[in-house]
Parts: C-alpha cells; structure tokens; sequence
C-alpha cells in the first residue's frame, strides 16, 4: 500500500536524479562563490599577518645589524679589535635574520605590489648588502687589521712583520672587492632614489656614509698589504731619502727640506746610512736636473730643480720627490727608490709615542721639539751650518731611537696616521707600480683638483723674504660652497714682536725691514672652475693667473710688519658634477693655523 510519505520521498528522489531547478543552481554558485573569496581573504589575511611579523622582524633584525656594524667599524677604528671580534658572529647572525626576512615569501610577493615595490626592494638590497659584509668583508679584514694594529706591526727591533703582512693581504683585497661591489649596488638604489620613501631613503643614506667609511679603511688596508712588503725590501733592500722640512721657511708642502737621510729597508729592518744638508745636494754651477714644463718654469722658476731647499716649491710631492732624487743622484752618483717626507711636527708626534730623545745637550720632547727646532735653534746660535747640523742631528736621533731595541712602538703608527691626514708624511715612490698604488692615498701628496665627487681647493704657502719667519705667520682657512662657487677666505698675520725685537739676523734675513715677512700664496680652484675674482682686505685686485696640472691658479704676495694681518677672499667657479663638501690642500704650519669647510650645496 502507497502512503503519502512515500509519495513524496519518490517524488523527491525523481527531482535529486533529474535536472536542478534553476534558482536552486543559483543558490548553491554563491556559496561556492563566497567560499572562495572567504578562502582568498582568509589567505590574504594570513599573508597579510605573515608580512607584518616578516617585516618587523626584518626591522629589527637590519636596525640591530646596523648598529653592529658601526660599532664594529668603531672598535675597528680605535685599535680595539678583540671587541671587534666578539662582536662580529652577532652581527653575522642579525644580518643573516634581516635577510632572511627581507627574502620571505610573503615580502616577496608584496615587492610586486606598486605602492611598496621600490621601498621593499631597497630594503632587501640593504639587508642582502649587510649580510655579504658581515659574511665576506669584515672577517679577513678584521684578521688583517690585527697583523697591522700599531702594537704588532713594529716589533721591539723596529722591525716590519712583512711576510705576515704578505700573509693577509689576500683576504684584504677580498674585503676591499666586497665593499666595492656593495657600493655599486647601492648606487642602483641611489639611482631610483626619488621613488622611495623618506625612511628609506635616509637608510639608503646612513648605509651609503658607512659604505664610504669603511672603503676608506679597506682600500687604505688593501694598498697597503700590496706596498709595504716590497717598499720595505721584501723582494732585496730598499733606499731610499728622509727630508724632513723645515716649516720655519715656508714652500707650499710645508718648509725647506732642512735635512736629508738615506735610509735602507731590508726585509722589514730600517737603518740610517747617511745624513746630509740640503745645500749639499744644490746644483754647483745652476744647471737644472732633468727639463723642467713651461707651466712649472711660468710658476716656480728654475729653482725646483737647482737647489734642494726649493724642490718643493712645487705643491706636487710626487714631482718634488723625482727633482729631489735626481738632486742626489747628480751629487752622490747612487739612485734611491724613492722619497718620504716628514716635518718637526711629526717628529714631536713619534716622540708622544716613544719617549723623549736627547740631541747635542737638548732634551727633545713631544711638547717642545717644533719650538726647539723652528725657533729656539735660531736664538741660540747665528751660525748656519751648526743650525743646519743640529737639525739633521735631531732627526737622524729620532730615527734611531725610534728603531732602537726597547723603545716603546705602541702609538708610533698612529702618530703617522694623524700626521698623514694633515699632509705632514708623504711618500714617493721610483718604481712605477709602487707609485700607482700610492696614488690617490693620504701620503701621496698629488696635487689635485677633486677627490671623488667633492672639489679640492689648494692653499699653499712659500716663504719670499729668505728668512726663517714662518714661525710666526699664523694662517687661517675658510672655504665655503654654494650651489654655484666656492669662496675660499685666507687670513695671514704676523705675530713677530715688534721690530723683530730679539731676534737674530739670520732669522729676519737681510731683504726686509727686521721683523717683516714676505709671504706668497698660491690659491688653486678645483677641477674645471676658475678663480673668477680676488678681493684683498675688501679691496678687488687683478692677481697673476696660471695654469698647473689643469688647475687654475692665482697667485700674489704679501708683505706684513709685526702685528699686521691680510685677508684674501677668493672666488672660484665649480664644476656641477662635483657636487659634495669641498676639500682643502693647504701648506701645514708649524703653529697658529685653522681651516674651516662648509658646504651651503647638497651633501
């Protein structure tokens, strides 16, 4: 029998096995539909979710690593590099989080979103470039740092470890590679810079001053693990000529050459062979060595290269360093490998390092040796050639003592180092590879117009009054940039007593009224600018013009009584392309000397 209930029951089984009605069909596409999106918006916030921890944790993990870094370049700077290697594996470990993060699936497939894709592509180049530091760069270079640190390069002999140095230079020039290619990186970011953000843009900064920063020190490290083992008679002995110049009679890179040594390098061991005075070494008859350019005949004369005292009239070390070369050749008939140059500022200096030294009854201290050898000698005694001798004494005594058995070495590198930031040490070398590589360093002593993207302005001094009154010409440099020149300001002033009262003849020569200096300066405009006009105490005045090395160079003199002052302002046109905070070349004085550089430009 049929019931009703089973009426209906067959009848819906006819429905479920024959076509759906259609608002059922719709019904059922929505929720499918619905599920779908639930599901997209449930991964989207999942992926959402999963970025926002992928990009805290990358900020937290390059911020860390960014501050690692900087302490490591910190320590690093200061000589303290246990601290350094303690504190290299966390630095590893956070710029390997950072770009792990910043390579996650989820930050990945945002970079292809447009709003973020420059922000996030910048940031993982950060964190990628942070990690190949950590990884690739600072490791060798912290080991290489250790060979070089002050109290390990020079040992109790004064002697050079060049096979250990020989030993770690590869992993230097590994280090000095990885920075370079980390700055050509960023210079792709820098590139797209106007499409970041201005945090990132400001990290793009910070990373790219650090990258400049730690370049210096590695490019510095490299050539220097490539030059010294051979400068220093790796490959047989080394000779080569120590003029110590004499700021008391100013020439543009410092003083007179007062004294000359000769000096052999054998294998890391550095002896004194000989000294001479540099008047020993001047042309007898006035010929010229070698055939000075018609630019360096309009500017300095002949003088360069007949008399030893004048080879660094030129503001070109590496040029002073082959006239005074050939100088010696022509006096001795023996060919040295090269030249270093140094000034009684260094030699106080070296002796903060190492102690004091005693020299024909006089106690030579950091305190006191420029003022006993630019000025006091010249009270004690009027006789040239004891003045002469009791220079070359002193430095032939700073040598020794320096290289002496039990002298502390400690602080004598850095002694060096701060003097070569101030063009006080420079070195030039015969041999053309040596050469190449000092190039460009802070001992070279190239006369330049630029120095990367920022101007150079040159300031040098040279003593007219063939005296010994330098001492007392206090010198101050300012040198401001604008979007379009460069106004350079030079201050003189004598601070002679009055009438030169006190003072010998020989130090107030006999051109000028006792007490007067005659100075000449040489005011040199960076690559591609010009000295448009010269004002002095106010007043416009048409100067000698002259070209040197492509730089444009005015020129003029100053006569000054005691107490009087001269105020020299420049200005010179810039090269856009050289667009940072300019750079100053100035003669370094023994006292009394400032110089100021601010940049109203970009950078």
């Amino acid at each position: 029998m049929t019931t009703p209930d089973d009426v209906r029951t067959d009848a819906d089984e006819a429905r479920a096995d024959g076509p759906e009605h259609p608002r059922r069909q719709r019904s059922r596409g929505r929720r499918i539909a619905l599920l779908c999106v639930a599901g997209v918006l449930l991964v989207g916030v999942v992926l959402a979710g999963w970025a926002a921890v992928e990009a805290v944790r990358l900020r937290s993990a390059l911020t860390s690593a960014a501050d690692d870094l900087t302490q490591l370049r910190d320590d690093a700077t200061s000589g303290d590099l246990d601290a350094a290697q303690a504190l290299l594996p966390r630095a590893q470990e956070h710029a390997a989080t950072a770009d792990a993060a910043a390579h996650s699936v989820p930050l990945r497939l945002a970079r292809a979103l447009p709003p973020v894709h420059a922000d996030l592509s910048a940031v993982a180049a950060m964190a990628s470039t942070a990690h190949g530091l950590t990884t690739d760069a600072l490791p060798p270079l912290v080991d290489a740092l250790r060979v070089v640190s002050p109290d390990r390069l020079l040992d109790d002999q004064g002697r050079v470890d060049i096979d250990a140095l020989a030993k770690v230079a590869p992993g230097v020039r590994s280090a000095d590679a990885s920075i370079v290619a980390a700055q050509r990186d960023l210079a792709g970011l820098e590139r797209s810079r106007g499409d970041l953000h201005a945090p990132v843009a400001d990290a793009v900064d910070r990373l790219d001053r650090a990258l400049t920063s730690v370049r210096a020190q590695t490019r510095t490290a490299a050539r220097a693990a490539a030059l010294l083992p051979p400068m220093l008679g790796a490959d047989g002995p080394r000779k080569y000529l120590v003029m110590v110049q004499n700021n008391a009679e100013f020439r543009s890179t410092g003083g007179i050459a007062g004294a000359v040594l000769l000096v052999e390098a054998d294998h890391g061991a550095v002896s004194v062979k000989e000294q001479r005075s540099e008047s020993s070494l001047n042309s007898p008859d006035g010929t010229p060595v070698g055939t000075l350019t018609d630019e360096e005949n309009t500017l300095f004369g002949a003088q360069p290269a007949v008399f030893a005292q004048d080879v660094n009239l030129i503001p070109d070390f590496p040029r002073s360093g082959q006239l005074l070369s050939a100088l010696w050749k022509r006096a001795t008939g023996a060919q040295v490998d090269g030249v270093l140059s140094v000034d009684p500022v260094v030699l106080g200096k070296v002796l903060r390092a190492t102690g004091p030294v005693a020299v024909a009854g006089e106690r030579l201290t950091s305190a006191n040796a420029a003022q006993v050898l630019l000025h006091d000698i010249y009270l004690k005694t009027n006789d040239p050639a004891a003045q002469d001798a009791f220079f070359a004494a002193t430095a032939r005594a700073v040598f020794d003592h320096l290289l002496a058995a039990g002298t502390p070495k400690t602080g004598v590198v850095d002694a060096l180092a701060a003097s070569a930031r101030e063009g006080r040490v420079m070195v030039w070398s015969a041999h053309e590879d040596d050469q190449k590589q000092l190039t460009g360093t802070v001992i070279s002593g190239d006369l330049v117009g630029h120095d990367g993207s920022s101007p150079v302005v040159g300031v040098y001094l040279d003593d007219g009054s063939a005296a010994k009154m330098s001492w007392f010409v206090d010198s101050t440099i300012e040198v401001r940039r604008t979007a379009d020149e460069i106004v350079t300001t030079l201050t003189l002033k004598n601070t002679a007593p009055a009438g030169g009262k006190g003072l010998p003849s020989y130090m107030t020569g006999g051109m000028l009224t006792p007490g007067d200096v005659r100075t000449n300066y040489d005011l040199y405009a960076p690559t591609g600018g010009k000295v448009t006009s010269v004002t002095i105490d106010g007043k416009k005045t048409d100067v000698f013009h002259a070209t040197y090395h492509g730089l444009d160079v005015a020129e003029w003199t100053a006569e000054l009584a005691p107490g009087a002052s001269v105020t020299v302002e420049a200005h010179m046109s810039v090269n856009p392309s050289y667009s940072g905070k300019p750079h100053v070349r100035a003669t370094p004085a023994a006292r009394g000397q400032h110089i100021s550089v601010h940049s109203d430009a970009q950078k």
